[in-house]
């Protein structure tokens, strides 16, 4: 069957005033997800899947826009951390101790110390490397878990997510605004930080040596 006499060309259909629906609003067990609590942070399973050979990573913070980048890095490379063990061909996430980072995360977000935040990543390409990227105004946020007991003993834990307040009358962004969302330039106010060291060391990128580079743009986006 011919794609032309199943879908017909509407030359006056417009997405303006159309918004693209949350995947948060959605079951997202298997999306990338980066979740941080007071005093470390953790990768899950499919942001670990997802980039196969990475094992060590800079986190790029964006204290302007509330955004976090990870970009993959060697292990001898300033500001790398470790975000998975390794065991043969075995891969699996581990919790990376982060009291200072998670501390200067939640001062920065008014974030609440007794709750812990969860982020779905977005994965794009820049500069022939694939990175995450996680909107800190865009969070899961987790109460501690309450604890039920039924009429034969059985304890069940039960969780709740909350969501921006901002998000209770709209179902997402508008088309526009949703494509521009990882255009990202990482030389403009984005700073590594050293997640694991006990001192507050964020160092400001530095543009390549070539001027070329700086006006890169995203190649491709999920």
């Amino acid at each position: 069957m011919d794609y032309q006499e199943v879908f017909q060309e509407d030359t006056d259909f417009s997405f303006e005033g159309y918004q693209v629906v949350r995947r948060e609003f959605f079951a997202h067990t298997f999306e990338p997800a980066l979740t941080i609590r007071g005093n470390s942070i953790f990768f899950n399973t499919a942001c670990i899947r997802k980039s196969e050979d990475v094992v060590y990573v800079q986190l790029l913070i964006n204290q302007e826009q509330k955004k976090i980048v990870i970009r993959p890095c060697g292990e001898d490379d300033k500001d790398a951390v470790r975000w998975c063990v390794v065991k043969g061909e075995s891969r699996r996430t581990r919790t990376i101790k982060s009291d200072i980072f998670s501390g200067m995360l939640y001062d920065l977000m008014g974030w609440d110390s007794s709750y812990r935040y969860k982020l779905l990543g977005t994965t794009f390409e820049f500069q022939g490397l694939c990175l995450y990227l996680f909107d800190l105004k865009a969070t899961e946020v987790y109460m501690n878990q309450s604890k039920t007991i039924d009429e034969n003993g059985k304890m069940s834990y039960s969780r709740k997510a909350f969501y921006p307040e901002e998000w209770k009358d709209t179902f997402g962004l508008p088309v526009t605004e949703h494509m521009q969302y990882t255009k990202i330039d990482l030389f403009d106010g984005y700073a590594t930080f050293n997640v694991t060291d006990t001192q507050k060391t964020a160092a400001r990128e530095e543009p390549p040596a070539n001027p070329d580079a700086q006006t890169s743009e995203v190649s491709r986006y999920a």
